[in-house]
């Protein structure tokens, strides 16, 4: 499907590669989650979080509910019921393309950032409007052992953003897991057995909720204080159409 105003790109051999080895990902982590006797805790907003000297700085592209209802409000109501799931609501839906750390004016540890050294990245990040803009699509859903996700199908194109940011920010960090493009929409808040939470999900598996466009990528801050606060958009970058 073409959306308007987004241009197809022409398929690269290794965005297909790419395209797969992120199928078999999807897939090797929902049959993993299956076997898993237990969900964890995987709030992001725990006590250090919140104590923290500033707010915290990623990349990321904002995901718009609309094109994914009615299935996500679907979805959200067959999991209204677990209280060991808290769901993230729509304006705090989005992909991380690369995490930047907690913007501080004295930074101390790996995980923090000068203002300066932000601004820099955000610079830097302006020559990813050389790339084109893509469509994704979101869905089925899948599970961590500590949160709930839709997959992404985009051709290896989040995959091929993330790879050029890194490479124009200089960003030598290394990160924890492999990146791969997903798009969490809740999270488990406490170490509890899985019991049913596999059949629950299965009927949404192989579930498309819809498709986005993508015609752009945000350099943001998270305030630290609440849980799901508004994203403070530093820059945007747009994609090429």
């Amino acid at each position: 499907m073409v959306i308007e105003g987004v241009r197809e790109r022409p398929e690269r051999a290794s965005d297909e590669g790419q395209a797969r080895r992120q199928d078999e990902a999807f897939r090797q982590i929902w049959q993993a989650f299956r076997t898993n006797r237990t969900v964890e805790d995987g709030r992001h907003d725990t006590e250090d979080w919140r104590t923290r000297p500033g707010p915290f700085a990623s990349l990321v592209v904002s995901i718009p509910a609309a094109p994914v209802q009615p299935h996500l409000d679907g979805f959200r109501a067959t999991l209204s019921p677990l209280p060991i799931v808290r769901v993230h609501p729509d304006h705090f839906l989005y992909l991380t393309l690369q995490e930047l750390g907690f913007v501080t004016d004295d930074p101390r540890r790996r995980d923090e950032i000068h203002p300066d050294r932000l601004a820099e990245i955000a610079q830097a990040a302006a020559a990813l409007g050389e790339e084109a803009a893509f469509t994704m699509t979101l869905g089925g859903v899948n599970s961590f052992q500590d949160a709930i996700f839709l997959d992404v199908h985009d051709g290896g194109a989040c995959d091929r953003l993330h790879t050029r940011l890194r490479e124009l920010a200089a960003i030598k960090s290394s990160p924890r897991y492999p990146f791969l493009p997903h798009v969490t929409i809740a999270h488990y808040v406490d170490s509890a057995p899985i019991g049913r939470l596999p059949a629950l999900l299965a009927p949404w598996r192989d579930r498309a909720f819809g498709e986005v466009a993508v015609v752009g990528v945000e350099v943001v801050t998270i305030p630290v204080e609440t849980a799901y606060p508004a994203l403070q958009r530093r820059a945007i970058v747009p994609l090429r159409t």
